[in-house]
């Protein structure tokens, strides 16, 4: 069904994409709403060509598509229907896939993705595409609300039948007639079914080209229009049959429809954006207190904002939301009230509506229980200032809840970057560092370092960072208004820049942080830096280039490595690498620490993978690099925990100390099942790798017998325990608190780590995997018992809500899970080695085995069966979980299993395992 008016233009592609779909039993029914400009008999002309094809006019212009589609649907003579903009085209496989599906589920709605072509930037986008990943089948809404929010009817199958047996149809009188038009099929389908492919493009055009109703938001009409089919929806659907469904609407309100008229208030004046925040003040007062509650803080702070009829204040909240800040000034605590108030000045005047005053509040709880990192700190100018081509900058970042001067020792830094394609960054410390009430004082000099390609770095990013020994935040650095940007240029330094003469200056970015920019030159100074050109890139190619990662399976790459190897050995240098470059703790950083104890002026390099920042004072080398390879085949010392590429080839006299990781559950090696029908000469591959470690730590007979033989290893074991667990044997109450201070968490609280096993389906994904856990189950049953921390494996990502802050925190993070070990009172792990090294606290732990049946019997397998001996009990779903959680943090009733698997397992730690192996390897 294809609406049509004044649309000579596109309409023909739209029609062609019908008529060109794989599935040929179809009906194509255009409804031309009355088009002015002789767009009609172009449509009629394509249709007509077609007999599948069926053209029809109405008699009067409905002023929208309710009115064609309404017509549409009437003279429909299929068992299902389509829809189709005439702007937009189908997928080639879309009636095809869509009906297969209806087909086979009998579903009354059938959903595919959709795609958006942006014409002027020429890119695709997504459209809720986390809805469409795969395909699924629910018998109601009720089963998905979620699946409410993609309201538009196009790629989604009708059954004619279902339409019309509920009376649904398009309101003609109305726009935004698809929300009513599919809230009311959501609400009464038996079977909703939804399938990964997609079926639809939609092209988006310039504002100028072609707007859409969606983007004539500069009309107040254009909201009325919005609201009146919002109440309708509100409505025709009834939460008593439907409460998901119409909770979710209620949240798609707040999230989506009223923020898309508060967005644009941003660059409204005063007269328009009070006169928005007028007409949408009465619906906004109808939206459910449940719905307000999902919010997070600034978005809450935004509707205050716009109960208060005060566009200065929703643009404060804006700059809130957009800099991704937690809090931003004034943020005050409200008297002798458990809360902190936003604009308390403003606020207080209103106690006429409680609403308002709720949204502008927040507990003090929540603002001092949150820990640090978790916190997106405000930062802000205060001054700036150029001289000599240098940089000063005066700033403060917003502390209401004082962590940071709790904290031990905080660093406060700047991170320079550039942006675009060439990747360069600095650390630059700030000092004059002072604590000042609410605010953190700090001042900072940047120079553009000398090593930077200035000819390729057209604008600079600046992000303060805070950071300590265990974890570090970023945020944005934002310019107020009232700042005065000098004019004054500043420049790299040294006498190759001074000649090239690149200039740069401040600038206030369109999301009004705080950008350094490359400068336009005249054509005396181009002419002179073609001159010097090859001076100047000799320069950056041995500063910076030798340190990006290059493609190491190339000819020229193997080349280089082999001619390196024949230089002599640095005998007094050592390369770390942990975790494949991804970090700089477990067991190479507790040896780098004792080595540099034990031999202060030996060198030390660490291998760190290119995405990776560091803070702290190391030589490092980027992984895949050329200066990596260069250190890969001149250090005599050589330590990892997990594996080295696999280009690397040992050389005589090198000494290769392999610090494993964890011990295993998970079979290895040749013990893997992969490798039960592999070639012989993949099996010797892996033993000569394993061949190169001269030292393996082994931290208890268990290991031996299992991780040692299933890599064929013969060389030197170190019976040491492990060096990461070191500080776990010498732990003791005041290391503990300590711990808990430089993580910002509570010591009156009771903490429950949780640290689930890498998930194979989500290597490499950019998506974060889905968590087992019903976080809101979680706060309900142990909310006010302990604060739950949920470390993902480090080739894994998780997304927590920013409303669990302070209650559930996501401690990913962090490099150093001894930390996490320190301070928590009970781990719940799966099938993770984590178990074996959390037994050296003799601590509670708790089996979280929701898939052990498949993990065992589709995955790798295991050394030991889990059910026969295990640290902890076994749990296999949530409520069992909660219940087994509470019992232990009040008594420890594993404590008898858990030693037996501790004699058994478990590593035998001394807490002197570094010092044993610094002085066999290096001694």
């Amino acid at each position: 069904m294809l609406a049509h008016f004044n649309d000579g233009e596109h309409v023909i592609d739209a029609v062609r994409s019908v008529y060109g779909q794989t599935h040929k039993n179809i009906e194509l029914l255009l409804v031309d709403d009355c088009s002015t400009d002789g767009s009609a008999e172009t449509a009629r002309s394509i249709v007509e060509q077609d007999p599948r094809g069926r053209f029809l006019s109405l008699d009067v212009n409905s002023g929208g598509v309710g009115g064609p589609r309404s017509r549409g649907l009437e003279e429909a003579r299929g068992d299902y229907v389509l829809f189709l903009d005439s702007d937009d085209t189908l997928d080639r496989h879309a009636c095809k896939n869509l009906l297969h599906e209806a087909e086979t589920s009998d579903a009354d709605i059938v959903m595919a993705r959709t795609r958006r072509f942006e014409i002027e930037a020429q890119r695709w986008k997504g459209w809720h595409d986390k809805l469409y990943v795969s395909r699924e089948y629910y018998e109601s809404i009720e089963d998905n609300p979620e699946l409410s929010i993609d309201t538009i009817v196009v790629a989604k199958l009708y059954k004619v039948e279902f339409l019309r047996k509920n009376s649904i149809q398009f309101p003609t009188d109305i726009h935004y007639e698809d929300l009513v038009f599919s809230a009311k099929a959501f609400m009464n389908a038996s079977g909703i079914s939804v399938i990964p492919q997609s079926a639809y493009v939609w092209n988006i055009y310039p504002n100028e080209v072609r707007k859409s109703i969606t983007n004539q938001r500069d009309s107040i009409k254009n909201l009325i229009y919005r609201l009146e089919a919002l109440t309708r929806v509100e409505k025709a659907v009834d939460c008593s049959k439907n409460p998901g469904l119409f909770s979710r609407l209620q949240l798609k309100i707040l999230r989506h429809d009223a923020r898309l008229y508060l967005n644009d208030i941003v660059s409204h004046d005063d007269e328009l954006a009070l006169e928005i925040l007028k007409v949408l003040k009465p619906f906004l007062l109808k939206v459910s207190p449940e719905a307000y509650a999902q919010l997070d803080v600034p978005e809450r702070f935004l509707y205050g904002a716009a109960l208060m009829l005060r566009p200065d204040i929703v643009r404060d909240a804006f700059t809130m939301i957009n800099k991704r800040a937690t809090w931003i000034p004034p943020l005050e605590p409200d008297g002798e009230s458990s809360t902190y108030r936003w604009h308390s000045e403003s606020t207080n005047k209103l106690s006429t509506e409680p609403l308002c005053g709720a949204l502008l509040s927040v507990d003090k709880s929540d603002v001092e229980s949150t820990p640090w990192f978790q916190v997106e700190w405000y930062h802000e100018v205060r001054e700036i200032q150029v001289n000599s081509g240098i940089l000063s900058v005066r700033g403060r970042t917003f502390d209401p809840g004082a962590k940071l001067s709790a904290l031990s020792s905080p660093n406060l830094s700047l991170r320079i970057f550039s942006r675009g394609k060439n990747k360069f960054s600095k650390i630059l410390k700030c000092e004059n560092v002072v604590y000042d009430g609410q605010w953190v004082l700090w001042d900072a000099l940047i120079t553009v370092p000398t090593n930077w390609p200035a000819g390729d770095v057209d604008k600079i990013g600046i992000r303060p960072r805070i950071s300590n020994q265990l974890t570090s935040r970023e945020g944005h650095l934002v310019i107020p208004t009232s700042i005065k940007i000098p004019k004054k240029r500043l420049f790299n330094r040294g006498l190759i820049n001074r000649v090239e003469a690149y200039r740069y200056r401040v600038y206030r970015t369109v999301d009004g942080t705080m950008g350094v920019r490359r400068l336009k030159s005249g054509t005396k100074r181009i002419l002179v830096r073609r001159i010097i050109s090859p001076v100047s890139k000799y320069r950056v190619i041995k500063d910076s280039v030798f340190d990006r990662p290059v493609k190491t399976n190339s000819l020229r790459w193997k080349t280089i490595y082999s001619l390196l190897r024949m230089l002599p050995l640095d005998s007094d240098s050592t390369l770390f690498e942990s975790h494949m470059g991804t970090s700089t703790s477990d067991s190479p950083g507790v040896i780098s620490s004792t080595l540099a104890s034990h031999y202060p002026n030996h060198k030390q390099n660490w291998s760190i993978a290119q995405s990776k920042i560091i803070d702290g004072d190391y030589n490092s080398v980027t992984r895949h690099s050329a200066k990596y390879l260069y250190a890969l085949a001149r250090s005599r010392y050589l330590v990892d925990n997990q594996s080295l590429p696999s280009y690397f080839v040992k050389r005589k006299s090198q000494i290769y100390l392999q610090l494993w990781h964890g011990i295993p559950l998970k079979r290895m090696g040749l013990d893997e099942p992969d490798f039960a029908d592999a070639s012989m000469a993949k099996k010797r591959e892996l033993v000569k790798k394993a061949s190169y470690w001269d030292y393996l730590t082994v931290p208890n007979p268990y290991f031996e017998t299992t991780f040692v033989p299933a890599f064929g290893y013969k060389n030197e074991l170190l019976k040491y325990g492990s060096p990461r667990n070191d500080i776990l044997a010498k732990l003791d109450n005041s290391m503990a608190d300590n711990f808990r201070i430089m993580l910002g968490l509570p010591r009156d609280r009771k903490i429950v780590l949780y640290a689930p096993t890498f998930r194979a389906n989500s290597r490499n994904s950019k998506r974060a995997i889905k968590l087992e856990l019903d976080l809101e189950g979680w706060i309900d049953d142990l909310g006010d018992d302990c604060i739950l921390l949920i470390r993902a494996h480090y080739l894994n990502k998780i997304s927590i809500h920013p409303k669990f802050a302070g209650k559930i925190v996501d401690v990913s993070g962090i490099d150093d899970i001894s930390s996490l070990f320190a301070v928590s009172d009970l781990l719940i792990t799966d099938y993770s080695s984590v178990m074996f090294d959390y037994c050296t606290l003799d601590r509670p732990i708790l089996i979280y085995a929701y898939d052990y049946e498949n993990y065992v019997n589709d995955e790798r397998g295991t050394y030991f069966s889990l059910e026969e001996f295990s640290p902890g009990l076994i749990v296999k779903d949530q409520q069992s979980l909660h219940k087994a959680v509470l019992e232990r943090l009040t008594v420890d009733l594993d404590k008898d299993e858990r030693h037996k698997f501790s004699q058994r397992f478990a590593g035998f730690e001394d807490g002197d395992s570094a010092d044993r192996t610094v002085e066999r390897v290096w001694g």
